[in-house]
């Protein structure tokens, strides 16, 4: 399990580049439409689309690393007043949730991304289908990751100790 977790610690620190990246794109692209328009005064039809579509990718490359940091948004009042063993399943229950809608991401995605398949971006050109692409692969990664947590939850690791490890 050690391997594994390290393995996943590698993928994250990869994943958080590739948002960063995904960032400063954007930042690119917003900033060339806003050059464009009120500078230029000649807008670049695809910046605003190129900026919708990695915007969307962001969010969701991005929740499942939020996620299995433990940097999504929880209510801890009412479960840090109950005792350790409802908490631990609790958080056993809020994993499978999580890997059942990463299924339910996956299925849909999916059917919506062979859907889209011939359906052309206005202004990039690009088939739909790899705009799709980005939901069944959040999917993937929240059930990948709601199983490295459960199974931590389980054997008694913590969060937190998960926090210090992807930090280090």
């Amino acid at each position: 399990m050690r391997s594994v977790h390290k393995g996943l610690d590698y993928f994250c620190k990869f994943m958080e580049i590739v948002i960063f990246l995904i960032m400063v794109v954007m930042t690119f692209s917003t900033s060339a439409q806003v050059l464009g328009r009120y500078v230029m005064k000649v807008p670049f039809p695809w910046t605003e689309e190129l900026s919708r579509r990695l915007m969307a990718y962001l969010l969701f490359l991005a929740a499942p690393v939020a996620y299995r940091k433990g940097g999504m948004i929880g209510i801890d009042i009412l479960t840090s007043l109950l005792p350790v063993k409802i908490r631990k399943i609790i958080a056993v229950a809020t994993n499978i949730l999580v890997g059942a809608f990463g299924g339910f991401m996956i299925w849909q995605g999916h059917i919506m991304a062979l859907r889209s398949g011939r359906q052309i971006s206005s202004a990039l050109g690009i088939s739909m289908q790899y705009i799709y692409t980005a939901i069944p692969i959040c999917g993937i990664l929240l059930i990948v990751f709601a199983l490295e947590l459960m199974i931590k939850d389980i054997t008694g690791q913590e969060k937190e100790k998960l926090k210090e490890d992807v930090s280090s």
